[in-house]
């Protein structure tokens, strides 16, 4: 039995948003690397770099979990 094309697309959305959560988390974790390497730090701009990712993970979370709380309560049970 195969899923149905919605199921699969909606599931699939889910995980590209977990994806792009990673995808940003990463990025700043590699940017911070950077600064931490080259002694760049001045403290305001890693606050604001790593406050801005933060709060775009926080939005993506959030959808996300909305997403996910639709999906289970149309797929679950069958």
């Amino acid at each position: 039995m195969h899923p149905d094309p919605q199921r699969l697309e909606d599931i699939s959305s889910i995980r590209d948003a977990m994806r792009q959560i990673s995808l940003e988390a990463q990025a700043v974790v590699e940017l911070l690397d950077a600064r931490i390497e080259d002694e760049h730090l001045d403290g305001s701009t890693e606050a604001e770099d790593v406050r801005s990712v933060l709060e775009l993970i926080q939005s993506l979370t959030l959808e996300a979990s909305e997403d996910l709380d639709a999906y289970q309560e149309r797929y679950s049970g069958s």
